[in-house]
């Protein structure tokens, strides 16, 4: 359970999905996801268990490719 939630909860901010396309910059995605975490007091482990749900198609599939890697 994410920190400071039960689980039936939603969140104060919920991060906009990012979907891997060219036009999309990953780095504003995760600074926005940064922002957005702190805000509902997510931890790193919170953040990890968490952000596959907000990536979406290609992104979606790479994190579950490299999820194991991340988690080190």
């Amino acid at each position: 359970m994410i920190k400071g939630q039960a689980k039936w909860e939603k969140p104060i901010i919920t991060p906009k999905s990012f979907l891997g396309k060219v036009e999309e910059n990953p780095t504003s995605f995760l600074e926005n996801l940064i922002v957005d975490a702190e805000a509902n007091e997510w931890d790193d482990t919170d953040l990890l268990e968490v952000i596959g749900g907000f990536l979406k198609d290609d992104a979606r599939e790479w994190f579950i490719d490299h999820r194991q890697r991340l988690q080190h």
